[in-house]
């Protein structure tokens, strides 16, 4: 089949609104194609495809397609509107500013068309839309609220947990419970993030050579730590960022990682350059492309809070390695890396959904609540399916099964139960129903975290909300939730007495939890209620 019939079928299919199969039937027409004879004709073939990937919020393999459009045909302005849409997508709006003003540029200067009219007033919006959020990135502030600048030194959770941890090393021989603490996690996660901070600050500028000289790996360090626990993110100062991106032009000409282009090129060309370089080259390459997407999320979520943008990088770091994992199943961790094993692909998922919740959270969407539903329900099940599994991974820290297994499983149930809840708030007919569940959900969740862990009580207070406005749980079952979040506060304060969750009124909100135990006990005691009572929200009485 020709390049112009496959191109055919796919803008018929692309009308029908069947992206994936139109994407599909442009792919063939640019196999085919030929870009020495018809550059401009496999220009809009590519920005077809653009489209395609647009409607599909594959944003990344969006902006690969339309940019490879604007280098065969540098005039052809739908092409840079399709650039700029993704970049835009991706809270990339300096490049979408640019990008807008090349395909307003690329418009006739006079007599347009009227279809070339609206183009024109599209355009002009779009720019002036980026324009506006440049502007906002540069007066707000890079720290985003969810993220620490430590000014107290010595009582953040990392130094708690510190003093905690050789204690728990001579406990844990004849108590197996002193593995279950948070300590662990919170203190291998920052040992790791600091080794990344550490190795970026050896970063040294060589003036005879005008190079920037520094020490490889700080980026899997940084990664490693966040995926650990994320709330060991946190600054001394305000030059992460400077001294991060010029890590990443070290490592970037170290490893040759792919900088531009979504997961579909990523996929292809790792294929290929396995078979041509071997795996020494490969497997720094992918780990290195994929460790960047991550700091790219963590940066755009929790410090410029662009959720959307890190559900992007997430997603498709999630498609590269399950693509490749497939194709790569029987080779050994020592070839393929680190970043293919479950572990990760799990720390990688906990990040994913978290971002997704925040994301609804800011711009709400049955779809992304469904999808947030759904992909939690697979993590749950991957968990439980490799935990009852013997583990090959090696020697691992006490804190390493949490992190990247218990924890990541905490946070999916954690996840279905915000999902529960929001759909009690959008059926009000199975509102009760949907309160049980997410009661039912977070109490899972609060079980995979330690005592000692803030989101232990968290998520069973969570809970307790939810139980109350389901009106179904007896006062044993209520009660008994309350005696749990009265036992774990005080253990969980040890640790978490500074971190952004408390800084929000964690512990004022669970000590106002023991205020209600007190008053229920008492009722109990008087006879105004029993066990069996079913007792709905303060506000009802």
């Amino acid at each position: 089949m020709s390049s112009a019939e496959s191109k055919a079928q796919g803008n018929a299919l692309f009308n029908a609104k069947k992206f994936k199969e139109a994407g599909e039937k442009y792919t063939e027409a640019i196999q085919v194609g030929d870009e020495a004879t018809d550059p401009k004709g496999l220009a809009v073939i590519y920005a077809n495809r653009a489209a395609c990937r647009l409607s599909l919020k594959r944003y990344l393999d969006a902006c690969a397609d339309a940019k490879k459009a604007t280098e065969l045909d540098p005039t052809y302005a739908k092409a840079f509107a399709r650039l700029a849409t993704a970049q835009a997508a991706m809270s990339d709006y300096p490049h979408s500013e640019e990008s807008w003003q090349h395909a307003l540029d690329a418009l006739p200067k006079a007599d347009l068309k009227p279809a070339e009219q609206v183009q024109r007033q599209q355009y002009q919006a779009g720019l002036e839309a980026a324009t506006a959020a440049v502007a906002k990135m540069k007066s707000t502030p890079i720290i985003g609220e969810d993220a620490i600048l430590v000014q107290g030194e010595g009582r953040m959770p990392w130094d708690l947990a510190a003093a905690m941890i050789p204690d728990l090393r001579i406990a844990r021989s004849t108590n197996a419970d002193r593995l279950r603490s948070s300590a662990w996690v919170v203190h291998s996660a920052y040992e790791d993030f600091m080794s990344g901070i550490n190795k970026m600050k050896q970063l040294k500028h060589d003036t005879a050579t005008n190079q920037m000289m520094g020490m490889p790996g700080a980026i899997t360090d940084l990664t490693n730590g966040l995926m650990r626990d994320i709330r060991v993110l946190h600054f001394t100062d305000n030059n992460f960022i400077s001294l991060y991106n010029k890590q990443v032009i070290i490592e970037i000409q170290l490893f040759k990682p792919w900088t531009e282009g979504g997961p579909e090129l990523v996929i292809r060309e790792s294929l290929e350059r396995q078979r041509t370089e071997g795996w020494d080259s490969v497997r720094p390459a992918i780990s290195l492309t994929i460790r960047a997407w991550i700091m790219r999320a963590v940066i755009d979520s929790h410090l410029r809070q662009q959720h959307a943008a890190a559900v992007e990088f997430l997603k498709r770091g999630l498609d590269v390695l399950r693509s490749l994992r497939d194709s790569w199943i029987l080779v050994p961790k020592t070839n393929r890396g680190v970043v293919f094993e479950q572990s990760f692909l799990f720390g990688l998922q906990n990040m994913y959904i978290e971002a997704m919740m925040q994301t609804y959270s800011l711009k709400p969407s049955p779809e992304l609540l469904e999808e947030l539903s759904t992909e939690s329900d697979l993590l749950i099940r991957e968990v439980d399916a490799a935990l009852r599994q013997p583990h090959s991974q090696g020697p691992v820290d006490p804190g390493f099964m949490s992190s990247f297994y218990l924890y990541p499983r905490g946070m999916a149930y954690a996840m279905k139960g915000f999902c529960f809840n929001k759909k009690a708030g959008l059926e009000p007919g199975r509102r009760n129903e949907f309160h049980r569940m997410a009661g039912i959900t977070y109490i899972k969740a609060a079980d995979c975290f330690p005592e000692d862990d803030e989101h232990n009580p968290w998520f069973l207070n969570i809970a307790l909300g939810n139980m109350f406005q389901a009106r179904t749980f007896p006062l044993r079952e209520t009660l008994d939730v309350m005696k749990r979040i009265r036992l774990a506060a005080p253990k969980a304060k040890e640790i978490w007495e500074r971190s952004s969750l408390s800084a929000s009124g964690l512990w004022d909100i669970l000590g106002g939890v023991g205020e209600q135990e007190t008053f229920l006990r008492d009722m109990l005691a008087q006879g105004k209620f029993t066990l069996d009572s079913c007792v709905g929200p303060a506000t009802d009485e």
